[in-house]
């Protein structure tokens, strides 16, 4: 082979450790780079002269070996090292880190997909996740009601400060205690009423008498036609105010209703009953009752506002229950002046409570709470819940719900009842759902609010008591803050308390990470040997997890690249003096044909 064999095959060696030291270089170079993959570099050894095959033993002969000589070494190949970095905290939220496999998504801006494991994004001015080369951050986006829509991707965008939202309620829920001990609406040795508020609505001093044009009051007359004493009450024009009047130690609001020529009797029957927040007998029936002393009185059965027998007058009989208790002073309905109309009696009504009727201490308790509608328009929302009945079998409450948010039909809102049984647990409630009309406020209407007694006991207390637990509306909100999950989930945070999701995250993983193709800015693109693109949500299907305010470091052993160095260096060295030794050889066989 001569000795020029050996020149080359020392060039080759120094070749090699040459190439070697720029991968260790480069290796050194991004020891601080985020989210770096090392590179090591294998050799191989060149092809070989062979001067004999060498022999199999036969007999005596036992064989011999072949003859080969090498002719120096090449490079294998160059190999990543994907193994993950350790993650170090940043405090900033849009910095994640990956731990375990996968590779986040980003759009280029010529449209084309590239991979990073370099987690530094940053927002632009239209609030979305860039990286640090302008590049948008993929993930799934959510739709009107802020679930994640999974199989399309899209730029990730966290619009704080821009978008705002509110919550329906739906449902809330209550806990507490309903005393047992109290007195039911419904005696249940006799099955008489035990109780129940009952008002007259009279005249003003109570004395005269009160009646329409034509004779005692009916529901079709017109409300210009009633008189006192054959003196016209109201006129065309006149304004019917509710203005003092209380339920339960609660002032009602204001309500008013206008006199035209078609108002009649009935119209200002149903108003009052409306405004007064009275539920009667269409709202619930209590007739089906076991009544053991026979039919249940008028004032139990029957609550309204209606025309007394004698036509002289007008009666309220309100619901039972100490929270139902209807006081209405001598200002409670006033008559206030229409635009150039002047009221015949300023003050033509007087309440009175006939003797024999009184507010038994029925057993009851009332809370308020604040619901939203779909505009996050708040709405007070009051439940009165009364002792109905006793039996063998446990209690009965019945609830009423009502507020003055309603915008038709008045306060009342929906009735129903709670059973509890003979250890005060809870078993089962009726008319659960009520509705509330929004008309008008450019919410959705009618709302549906499902009241929850689950949690609530009926033992006997003191007294009873009872409060909101929870409910599911909220009123309007900003985005204010978010944060990232480990599975990848955006979650918003609004200045109402409110969080929903705005994203997702996600990540590909590739059959061999090895091929693919290391671009600059710590990204990669698919190469004929990585396989395709597989999308996964973080911490599934093999799948990493995400560290939000954590950036991945680079993973260069440092030492392991010093030691590597050396080890290149020497043999750099090794085979520029096999090079150097050819050379004095071949001066030498020069000389000598001198």
């Amino acid at each position: 082979m001569g000795l020029t064999s050996s020149l080359f095959a020392g060039l080759s060696g120094m070749k090699t450790n040459e190439f070697r030291m720029d991968v260790v270089g480069n290796n050194i170079a991004n020891v601080n780079t985020t989210a770096f993959k090392s590179s090591r570099a294998t050799f191989q050894s060149q092809f070989y002269s062979t001067f004999n095959f060498g022999s199999a033993p036969n007999g005596p002969v036992g064989g011999a070996n072949p003859m080969q000589v090498g002719t120096g070494s090449m490079v294998g190949a160059v190999t990543r090292d994907f193994s993950g970095g350790s993650p170090e905290t940043t405090g900033v939220k849009t910095d994640l880190a990956i731990q375990g496999q996968g590779m986040f998504i980003l759009n280029r801006s010529d449209g084309a997909q590239v991979y990073t494991r370099d987690g530094s994004f940053q927002f632009n001015a239209e609030n979305y996740l860039l990286s640090s080369d302008g590049y948008f951050l993929q993930g799934y986006g959510v739709d009107a009601n802020y679930n994640v829509v999974e199989g399309t991707l899209t730029d990730l965008r966290i619009p704080l400060g821009e978008i705002t939202t509110a919550a329906t309620t739906n449902n809330v829920a209550f806990s507490g205690d309903l005393n047992a001990e109290g007195l039911s609406a419904i005696d249940p040795i006799s099955g008489e009423a035990n109780g129940q508020v009952r008002t007259i609505l009279d005249t003003a001093n109570g004395s005269q008498v009160l009646t329409s044009a034509s004779g005692p009051l009916t529901g079709g007359d017109l409300l210009t036609t009633l008189e006192v004493d054959g003196v016209a009450i109201f006129a065309v024009g006149n304004e019917i105010v509710l203005n003092e009047a209380i339920k339960g130690g609660q002032t009602l609001p204001q309500a008013s209703l206008e006199v035209t020529a078609t108002t009649t009797v009935d119209d200002y029957l149903a108003w009052i009953e409306d405004v007064l927040g009275i539920f009667n007998s269409t709202d619930y029936d209590l007739s089906s009752l076991d009544f053991t002393g026979g039919t249940p009185p008028l004032d139990i059965s029957n609550p309204g506002v209606r025309i007394n027998t004698a036509g002289d007058g007008i009666e309220i009989v309100g619901n039972v229950g100490t929270y139902n208790l209807l006081e209405l002073g001598r200002q409670a309905i006033q008559v206030q002046t229409g635009t150039g109309v002047t009221p015949p009696v300023g003050q033509p009504f007087n309440f009175q409570v006939p003797s024999g009727f009184s507010q038994a201490d029925i057993e009851s308790i009332r809370t308020s709470f604040r619901a939203y509608d779909s505009l996050g328009i708040p709405m007070d929302i009051d439940v009165t819940i009364v002792m109905e009945s006793k039996s063998g079998t446990g209690i009965t409450w019945r609830f009423f719900a009502e507020s003055s948010d309603n915008v038709t039909g008045g306060r009342t809102l929906g009735t129903g009842t709670i059973s509890f049984d003979t250890e005060g647990n809870y078993l089962e409630g009726t008319g659960l759902t009520v509705s509330i009309d929004r008309s008008g406020t450019g919410a959705n209407t009618p709302q549906s609010i499902t009241l929850d007694f689950s949690t609530m006991d009926g033992y006997a207390m003191e007294r009873s008591a009872i409060s909101m637990l929870g409910q599911d509306g909220f009123p309007a909100g900003t985005l204010q803050d978010f944060s990232i999950g480990s599975d990848g989930i955006i979650v918003g945070s609004f200045t109402n308390g409110l969080t929903r999701q705005l994203g997702q995250v996600v990540l590909t993983t590739f059959r061999n990470y090895g091929g693919l193709i290391a671009e600059a800015d710590n990204l990669y693109i698919t190469g004929p040997n990585s396989g395709n693109p597989i999308v996964k949500k973080p911490q599934e299907l093999g799948a990493g997890s995400i560290n939000s305010a954590a950036l991945e470091l680079s993973n260069v052993d440092l030492s392991r690249e010093f030691i590597n160095l050396i080890i290149s260096s020497t043999g750099f060295s090794a085979s520029s003096r096999v090079i150097q030794t050819s050379d004095q050889l071949l001066n030498e066989l020069i000389a000598m044909t001198r």
